[in-house]
């Protein structure tokens, strides 16, 4: 009897995951795990964040005809991103975005997949609470103000 029941028994799935910048499916083991203050912080992750498609157009509006909708909704895009308190899984290609310890944040990605109830990085929270104030301030600004514009031909 135990072999039917072991036969019919639902196997584990294994954890997938999709990284937190492209959307791509990360398999079990693969990835970078990083804190929303790591991805917050680097300037190369606004750049390529206010260029793509969904971004783009409040992009080019800010540059090029200077409106203020657009540039509001460049901070709040900052403000929404900064907030989030959870883990980012980053694929091989978008961890390139980010000026972090590879194989530390390798190892990290290798913690969060085999937690069960949900793996807590060091650093983990909301950039605002973690940064200090002049460096959140700072790059907020520069994620409003600046993020993508040698990308945009006025």
């Amino acid at each position: 009897m135990a072999f039917l029941n072991n036969l019919f028994k639902k196997k584990p799935k294994k954890k997938a995951a999709q990284c937190s910048i492209c959307k791509s499916r990360l398999e079990y083991e693969e990835g970078f795990a990083l804190t929303t203050s790591q991805v917050v912080i680097s300037k190369q992750y606004w750049d390529h964040k206010m260029v793509e498609p969904d971004t783009m157009s409040y992009t080019t509006s800010h540059f090029k005809n200077k409106d203020e909708n657009a540039t509001n909704m460049r901070k709040i895009i900052f403000e929404k991103t900064a907030e989030k308190d959870h883990t980012w899984m980053t694929c091989d290609t978008c961890i390139k975005h980010f000026s972090v310890d590879h194989n530390e944040t390798r190892q990290l990605a290798n913690e969060w997949w085999v937690s069960e109830n949900g793996f807590k990085l060091p650093g983990s929270g909301k950039a605002e609470e973690v940064l200090k104030s002049e460096e959140y301030e700072s790059i907020k600004q520069y994620a409003t103000m600046k993020a993508g514009e040698s990308l945009i031909r006025i």
